[in-house]
């Protein structure tokens, strides 16, 4: 697979805290860096530091 940037084919990353009862989850952004540092920043608050990361695109298939 290749990626082609265009508007056709956008990224999006979402993360969540798995820690107990934690409700934290990052804004969807379709910068995987950008999430990235919300999880940081939220385990440097809290301490938690166990995330489900969820990477979302759309795949244009051509044969």
């Amino acid at each position: 697979m290749v990626r082609h940037v265009g508007p056709e084919s956008e990224l999006t990353m979402t993360a969540r805290c798995m820690d107990g009862g934690c409700t934290w989850e990052s804004a969807p952004t379709p910068q995987p860096g950008t999430g990235a540092v919300g999880c940081a920043a939220h385990t440097a608050a809290t301490g938690h530091a166990t995330f489900a990361v969820r990477l979302e695109y759309i795949a244009l298939v051509t044969t």
